[in-house]
């Protein structure tokens, strides 16, 4: 088997470490914070920025009044 290089074999131990410290926690915020960060590679997430009667279009690059087209 091939040696590792040594940065990436410290890096391994680091992310190993700090996993484990992470699922040794009593707090349910840590926890969850924590499942949170390990899947949010595994789907992305595409939200569709909102607010009070407004709306981001990506066609004109812009925010919309949702009361315009209310009138019509």
């Amino acid at each position: 088997m091939k040696k590792m290089n040594s940065s990436y074999r410290l890096q391994i131990i680091k992310e190993i470490a700090q996993k484990r410290q992470t699922q040794s926690t009593d707090d349910p915020m840590a926890r969850h914070i924590s499942e949170l960060l390990d899947c949010h590679h595994d789907a992305p997430i595409r939200t569709t920025p909102t607010f009070l009667d407004n709306h981001y279009d990506d066609n004109i690059g812009g925010w919309v009044s949702d009361l315009w087209e209310s009138n019509k």
